[in-house]
């Protein structure tokens, strides 16, 4: 490897080149050197404010530094020591690299902190890449990450992430809560169970959870009990896609068991199994240049094989006529439209009276209002939902996969509140903690001798 000049080696370090007193670095196959000892600093004691005298060298500190190239880098500072004249006492001069026991530089904590603020890094990666232990990367986030208490925001996201391995016991699930307005995680809590929720909520002051205007959630009644409950004056939304999810589910079902009442291998039999993404896809160019299809032996575009597909059965198609009606009526109406035809629509689906469809006339009644809120568009004309929160737990689950499973879930937190909030910052500073989890103490046992 090439030796870079003085003027690089002393950016590279982060100290000037006044300052240097003896500067040489060494470079093998597999690492860098740098021999540093920088000018006498002091000139009164720090303890009684006489004069100092020069006493040598102190004993030579090693002090790992950022990869250079790939070559793994060492600094090795020779401090001065002088002696007090009036108290006696010896001073060593300040380390500029690293706190005092430290043996990573500054800019080494920097790199590990920055990296730990990307959830594409395990702490395996970090620890890797930056030729340190996982127990000083577990140590650096347990020490250098403070998460306050969270203020709740304007725009309440809640939603859950199945994860047996981080949730407490009792609940499969971990509940993460957003800001909507901010775009932004506003915290990630160990369980989603409704005792759980309720005793987080309880530690906020009644004037705090009076501003929160809006709560965003998929259909789970206990969130909806739990936003009616602290937040007096919020109105509740259900996520849009969820109600659509439901509709599409349902409808799908009436088609398998279409095609399971057809003959294997028939017309009706190939057209639901091979075409159902016509009558359940979205956006579809019915119009398309008409393509030769080997089994009707003829060319045929898109809608005609779609009236095929509605003409086997008329539970079918009325079946799909009010799918795409409650589709159109979700993506275009207004709230105050949304107001006005709700009912109408609803009355639609009760009185076809298809088996399948009797599951979505129960959530049309019994989650109305939600619905209905969902169609308020507050900021930047956008409908309410939460599809932010979505992409944050598709964040969370990749992290989750890249990790293959966390155990400490306070470390977790940290790690992805870190990552995902820009309110939340790192301190780096000389005293170090750990978050470890008390394992469970061995029990008695006696000791085989042979």
């Amino acid at each position: 490897m090439i030796i870079p000049n003085f003027d690089f080696i002393t950016t590279l370090l982060n100290i000037k080149t006044d300052q240097v007193e003896k500067l040489e670095a060494v470079s093998t196959e597999e690492k860098v050197s740098y021999y540093v000892s920088l000018k006498s600093d002091r000139k009164e004691c720090p303890y009684c404010g006489g004069a100092l005298i020069s006493n040598g060298y102190g004993r030579e500190k090693p002090i790992k530094h950022p990869t250079l190239a790939g070559h793994k880098s060492t600094i090795f500072f020779k401090p001065h020591r002088y002696l007090c004249r009036t108290c006696g006492k010896t001073i060593t001069q300040d380390n500029p690299f690293t706190f005092r026991k430290f043996t990573n530089s500054f800019s080494l904590l920097r790199n590990v902190m920055e990296k730990l603020s990307n959830l594409n890094y395990t702490l395996k990666m970090i620890a890797e890449e930056l030729n340190i232990s996982s127990t000083q990367v577990n140590n650096y986030l347990d020490s250098y990450v403070t998460i306050p208490a969270m203020p709740l925001p304007e725009c309440l996201g809640i939603d859950e992430i199945h994860s047996p391995e981080m949730s407490y016991k009792g609940s499969a699930y971990i509940c993460v809560l957003v800001d909507n307005q901010n775009r932004c995680i506003a915290e990630v809590l160990g369980s989603r169970s409704k005792a759980y929720l309720d005793n987080f909520f309880y530690g906020y002051r009644k004037e705090e959870k009076d501003k929160v205007k809006y709560v965003t959630i998929d259909m789970w009644e206990p969130y909806r009990d739990l936003a009616y409950k602290h937040f007096r004056n919020c109105s509740v939304a259900v996520d849009p896609f969820h109600v659509i999810e439901h509709l599409c589910y349902d409808f799908s079902r009436i088609r398998i068991n279409l095609m399971n009442q057809m003959v294997y291998g028939s017309n009706a039999y190939y057209l639901l199994k091979k075409w159902h993404w016509l009558l359940e896809k979205d956006d579809v160019d019915l119009d398309n240049e008409p393509q030769y299809n080997n089994r009707f032996k003829t060319k045929l575009n898109r809608r005609q094989i779609l009236k095929m597909l509605l003409d086997l059965s008329p539970v079918l198609e009325e079946a799909y006529v009010l799918k795409e009606k409650y589709r159109s009526f979700n993506r275009n109406m207004s709230y105050e439209e949304a107001k006005e035809n709700y009912d109408t629509l609803m009355k639609e689906f009760e009185e076809a009276d298809i088996p399948e469809y009797r599951e979505f006339v129960n959530i049309l009644k019994n989650w109305k209002t939600e619905i209905l809120n969902s169609f308020l568009r507050p900021y930047d004309e956008k409908k309410l939902s939460n599809a932010f929160c979505e992409n944050i737990n598709g964040k969370i689950r990749q992290h989750l996969t890249l990790s293959r499973g966390i155990a400490n879930f306070t470390r977790f937190r940290k790690r992805i509140l870190l990552a995902l909030n820009p309110r939340i910052f790192y301190s780096v500073t000389n005293v170090l903690y750990s978050d470890k989890r008390e394992g469970r103490k061995r029990g008695k046992y006696r000791k085989i001798t042979e």
